[in-house]
């Protein structure tokens, strides 16, 4: 049943990009129980909840023809949900924070930045960095979700759930995100004198 599922969605999507507007409107009710749930985490504000919604869609509408792979509409309509909502958490100057990278590690049981160096370089290091575009420089589903697991503080079940993915899966893509985000923070800043040779 799932499988066919899927293969329905699928065949929705690619008729949607190219413009069916009975498709589109098919595919966007049967994925509106899971934008509610990200939306809901999100925004904790039921009519905040639905404008959300509704602006995902009316962007997804307007954008479809950039989809080139219409099989992955799932996951981009959820990239457009988080935009949303992160447009609407900086219109009330409340956004989440991203939070601290060693504190994410330490949810997971993980390991801290580097035994080679102590918890001060590191927050050091953090402080160089833009946390917001590091976080945007990682692949599609591993930032979806460490949005959707420190952004917006949901469980990776309620992940699983809002993704459509089993529980392993979500947890082996926030493994390797943090990973990718250890090691960028973890690496010794580039030196003026580096800088200064690149220029010239």
């Amino acid at each position: 049943m799932d499988n066919l599922e899927h293969i329905d969605k699928k065949k929705l999507a690619a008729k949607a990009v190219n413009g069916d507007e009975e498709a589109f409107l098919a595919l966007m009710d049967a994925e509106r129980h899971r934008m509610s749930r990200i939306a809901a985490a999100c925004l904790h504000n039921e009519a905040d909840v639905l404008e959300a919604i509704q602006e995902t869609v009316c962007r997804a509408w307007l954008k479809r023809r950039d989809l080139r792979q219409p099989e992955f509409m799932s996951t981009w309509l959820v990239r457009i949900l988080l935009r949303v909502c992160t447009d609407e958490l900086s219109r009330r100057k409340r956004q989440p924070p991203n939070g601290r990278v060693d504190e994410q590690l330490e949810q997971l049981g993980a390991e801290r930045f580097d035994a080679k160096g102590s918890m001060d370089e590191a927050e050091q290091t953090a402080g160089r960095l833009d946390m917001d575009a590091l976080i945007e420089s990682l692949e599609p589903p591993y930032r979806d979700v460490v949005q959707l697991k420190y952004g917006r503080d949901m469980t990776l079940a309620d992940i699983a759930e809002a993704l459509e993915k089993p529980p392993g899966t979500i947890k082996t893509w926030l493994h390797k995100a943090l990973k990718q985000l250890r090691e960028q923070l973890s690496a010794p800043a580039p030196r003026k004198e580096e800088q200064h040779g690149k220029r010239n």
